[in-house]
């Protein structure tokens, strides 16, 4: 086999639990900011002033719209990504009290013998 395919990952139970928390954060964090920008943006920040009405106005306002709806779908995704990895951890937790279970109830089978 090449070295390639030869090399292991060590993951635990607790490290996808620690990777989970950080991408949620990350997420609350992110959609946070994209709040307060959302709020300047619509509420402080009028560049244009209100009697201006012009096609480059219409573009920036609606590139603006967009930006903020993929940034908050970003930020959503995060989250998600953090609750998928704290089920990932659990699952992952459960398999191995599955396998050590299993190994001791084998062994003491053996010992039996």
């Amino acid at each position: 086999m090449s070295e390639h395919f030869d090399q292991r990952l060590g993951v635990s139970h607790t490290d996808l639990r620690g990777t989970g928390a950080g991408l949620g954060e990350t997420g609350t964090t992110w959609l946070e900011a994209v709040g307060v920008l959302r709020a300047h943006l619509e509420g402080e920040c009028d560049p244009w002033g209100e009697e201006a009405e012009s096609t480059v106005k219409a573009v920036y306002l609606a590139v603006t719209q967009r930006a903020l709806e993929v940034y908050e779908a970003l930020g959503e995704r995060q989250m998600t990504s953090g609750d998928d990895v704290h089920v990932m951890g659990a699952n992952y937790r459960d398999a191995e009290r599955r396998t050590e279970e299993d190994a001791a109830r084998n062994g003491r089978a053996i010992e039996r013998q």
